[in-house]
């Protein structure tokens, strides 16, 4: 342990734009402005029931009395999920992101997922709401996952790309030392999310099982041409995006315009996804031709050709999992929650200025005191 620092024992739940599940981690973290230390001691994904996977979806277009359900409803799953994980183990701190319901760049966002039950089931601080700040303070509020990959790879004695592929994609490029400011990230587009859009529309299944729907299919250079042209791909950073722009809506118009067999516009989304993440880190990170290797995180990692695409439009890089970095694929984003939580109440700022277009450094999220019940 570093001097004055402190070791938190903290638990990090995260549930993304895929909208599957909740990723549960459990860790012990050291964060100061000048140190950080983790080990990463256990974690698990629970899914969600198809119930309320389905809320999700309807919240997201639906009225105001469907989104405040939610909120208090996710707050109940968190805290179920909470307690079969720890199984009376003790922590000190729960950081929580919730379900973004919407989110436009610089505009707005919320998640939602009250951090009460938490707060009170487990008697232990809750911090949670970590975008609003950011945007407040002129940035996009996302993406939040470069602040974790600069703390992992700025030590690093060559220059590393991470992509997180959840249900959108985001990159951070870290030069060997870098400074906070000099880290390169942003959304690159769509990740699992519109894939599993697709497998649904196409093929009534929740998400595309080891390729077992797009493997047979043929990627259809005229459609993929056109999702490459697609405004956002080809915007420069800072920029975030979600199901908005890459969701069931961009199937629905494919799929009308398109008139191919169903495992050929599904295997060609799974390409769009390899594709825009290279080409963006073509476009946007000036040193790529001296990375050597693509660090890999998230549910993509599960996806066979979602790999064997990347390693295609990126020949020059070896494709690895971030078990390079000593963390988990599966387990990233839980500890990024976790860690944000640790900067919360250590007063470290969390956000990335360089990265969301922020006018300044400020301390992500805010904090639910312990709630006993009586």
């Amino acid at each position: 342990m570093a001097p004055g620092s402190r070791e938190w024992t903290v638990l990090g739940l995260m549930s993304g734009t895929s909208m599957d599940g909740v990723d549960a981690c459990l860790a012990h973290i050291e964060l100061s402005e000048d140190h950080f230390a983790f080990d990463l001691l256990d974690g698990t994904t629970v899914p969600f029931r198809s119930e309320v996977r389905r809320a999700i979806s309807h919240a997201l277009s639906e009225k105001a009395d469907d989104v405040a359900a939610l909120h208090f409803r996710l707050g109940e799953v968190y805290a179920r999920v909470a307690e079969k994980f720890l199984r009376g183990r003790k922590v000190d701190l729960v950081g929580c992101h919730g379900q973004t319901l919407a989110h436009v760049d610089g505009s707005h966002t919320l998640q939602v997922g009250s951090t009460a039950y938490l707060a009170r089931q487990l008697n232990v601080p809750v911090a949670s709401n970590f975008r609003e700040a950011d945007v407040a303070a002129g940035g996009n509020g996302a993406p939040l996952m470069p602040f974790l990959d600069w703390l992992l790879a700025k030590s690093r004695p060559k220059p590393a790309v991470m992509v997180n592929i959840g249900g959108v994609a985001n990159i951070a490029a870290v030069a060997p030392g870098a400074a906070r400011e000099a880290v390169i990230g942003f959304d690159t587009g769509p990740g699992m999310g519109l894939i599993d859009e697709g497998a649904g529309l196409l093929f009534g299944a929740p998400y595309d099982e080891d390729a077992r729907h797009s493997n047979g299919g043929t990627v259809s250079e005229e459609l993929l041409t056109e999702l490459m042209s697609h405004p956002f791909i080809q915007r420069p950073p800072p920029k975030s995006t979600g199901r908005d722009e890459f969701g069931v809506q961009l199937v629905k118009e494919i799929k009308s315009r398109f008139p191919l067999p169903p495992s050929d516009l599904l295997r060609s989304l799974v390409r769009f996804t390899g594709r825009s993440i290279a080409v963006n880190i073509r476009q946007s990170v000036e040193f790529h031709d001296e990375v050597d290797t693509l660090i890999v995180s998230g549910g993509g990692v599960h996806h066979p050709l979602v790999m064997s695409d990347l390693q295609a439009e990126l020949p020059g890089m070896e494709v690895v999992t971030s078990r390079e970095l000593g963390v988990d694929p599966d387990l990233k984003e839980a500890l990024l929650i976790a860690v944000l939580a640790v900067a919360q109440v250590e007063g470290v700022s969390g956000n990335m200025p360089g990265v969301t277009g922020a006018r300044e450094q400020v301390v992500l999220g805010q904090l639910a005191p312990a709630q006993g019940a009586s």
